[in-house]
């Protein structure tokens, strides 16, 4: 026996309907059951399969390789490395420039001028995404990209064909001497360049 939840008679256990106030009677606690087997189990099941080593076609274990690891790496200026199926190098010969537009709100402000190469390793057309790359200052701060701005901007070099490259240039608006950094990042890989510019 047990009593409905609604009128409080002594009901048959089993009783789905009450007979006296005739309200259905719904089993809470199988309910609160399931849904403690629910939250406990499933992010269990999720770490065991997201731990689970990848394994190629011959069953083999592969070696399961660290997003951050290529941030921590040092890129040398003048030196190429690979990122998004492409061949970047940025050249340690900056200059100093202006922005030279009346409509933005940057005219006149001093920019940092980078040499950056870019050379196309896909089989097919490809460039360098404006989104995959971000600018950061002397003080540690996101700069706004200011590179589409200028006519060589790296932003306006266009697509590239297979094995096809370009120089062109990455503008950071100048908040100072210090260290400057340009961060690749296209979620499966992160690649941080750093380097010291003094005016």
């Amino acid at each position: 026996m047990k009593k409905c939840k609604y009128c409080q008679t002594e009901i048959d256990s089993k009783a789905k309907v009450c007979p006296h106030c005739r309200k259905k009677q719904s089993n809470i606690q199988k309910w609160i059951i399931i849904g403690v087997v629910v939250i406990l189990v499933v992010p269990f099941l999720i770490g065991v399969f997201a731990d689970e080593p990848q394994t190629n076609d011959d069953n083999q274990n592969t070696t399961k390789v660290d997003n951050n690891e290529k941030s921590k790496e040092k890129i040398e200026l003048n030196k190429p490395f690979e990122f998004d199926d492409l061949e970047i190098t940025i050249s340690s010969k900056y200059s100093f420039d202006v922005v030279d537009n009346k409509f933005s709100d940057y005219h006149k402000q001093s920019v940092v001028k980078v040499p950056v190469t870019v050379k196309n390793l896909k089989d097919e057309t490809h460039s360098l995404n404006m989104f995959n790359y971000s600018l950061f200052g002397s003080k540690g701060t996101e700069l706004e990209n200011v590179s589409s701005l200028f006519d060589d901007g790296v932003d306006e070099a266009g697509d590239l064909k297979t094995g096809a490259s370009y120089t062109k240039y990455f503008y950071l608006l100048y908040d100072g001497d210090g260290t400057y950094s340009i961060e690749f990042d296209d979620w499966s890989d992160k690649i941080t360049v750093n380097f010291d510019v003094k005016k």
